[in-house]
């Protein structure tokens, strides 16, 4: 294993987009995997968590503790096909906060009940554990921290920081900016990291309704207001995320070429692997 490694298993927000538009950056809803410290963690199971799982499935028995941003649709509905749940000898741990009087449990429980789904969770074989944390909380696992915060998004979102060997890793998805100005508690959260993966949904002219409807309000961040966070806590590489679903591999191209020249930036892909140490 690695020593601090972080891995894209799916980077789009709001719904999936397959299709041969989306084939070089993918169509995957959330899932990102960190191996650092000798630990696996996995962020969100979004229908990225469904690669993650086949890849799995050649590592087991795993060990693996999932951080939960939130409980909205595109972040958990890759978990019923999440395959190492049916088997025996691995161990999960899901750590999620309450998001609107909700919890992880009782969500993975109504999307695997019919009439939407014909397995229960009782066909689990693993052994998985739910813990329930707060924005704030700080999460010790030997050497490694993980510090969390609540970010801007509908019903809330908790932004993660891993911290270990001297390099920072924040993991930022869902997020909204203030419509002037800066986020002063999210630079400060995001602040010297090594990379930032952040959320990167609109250009400016999608957000404010030049282009389709305004997105003011709908828990999502502006490439650019992103890059201006970023470039404010002194960031060393950002990695954009969350891409909108009608964003093509031709549009993000167009978008990098615009926006990330002289920047240690890039979009998310799925399969971008990253090693910090």
């Amino acid at each position: 294993m690695a020593e601090f490694r972080v891995r894209y298993w799916g980077v789009r927000g709001s719904i999936p987009a397959p299709g041969p538009e989306t084939i070089r950056y993918g169509g995957n809803t959330t899932c990102l995997e960190v191996e650092v410290g000798g630990k696996s963690f996995a962020i969100d199971g979004g229908t990225g968590v469904r690669l993650f799982g086949s890849e799995l499935l050649k590592r087991m028995p795993v060990d693996v503790t999932f951080l939960m941003t939130h409980l909205h649709w595109d972040h958990v509905q890759g978990f019923p096909f999440f395959t190492p749940f049916l088997v025996p000898g691995n161990k999960f741990t899901i750590f999620s906060a309450h998001h609107n009087g909700g919890n992880i449990f009782d969500v993975l429980k109504q999307l695997m009940a019919q009439p939407a789904f014909p397995i229960s969770m009782d066909a689990f074989r693993s052994e998985v554990q739910f813990r329930f944390l707060e924005a704030g909380d700080l999460l010790k696992f030997d050497d490694l921290c993980v510090r969390t915060c609540l970010l801007n998004h509908p019903g809330g979102v908790i932004g993660y920081r891993f911290e270990f060997g001297g390099k920072v890793f924040v993991h930022a998805s869902d997020w909204e900016h203030p419509e002037d100005g800066l986020d002063d508690a999210f630079v400060e959260f995001i602040r010297d990291a090594d990379v930032l993966s952040v959320d990167a949904t609109y250009t400016d002219e999608e957000y404010v309704g030049l282009s389709g409807p305004p997105r003011k309000g709908w828990g999502h961040a502006t490439h650019e207001a992103a890059l201006a966070h970023a470039d404010a806590a002194g960031v060393k590489k950002t990695v954009l995320f969350h891409h909108e679903q009608t964003r093509s591999d031709d549009d993000l191209d167009a978008l990098a070429a615009k926006i990330l020249p002289g920047r240690d930036a890039v979009f998310a892909r799925e399969g971008l692997t990253l090693d910090l140490i």
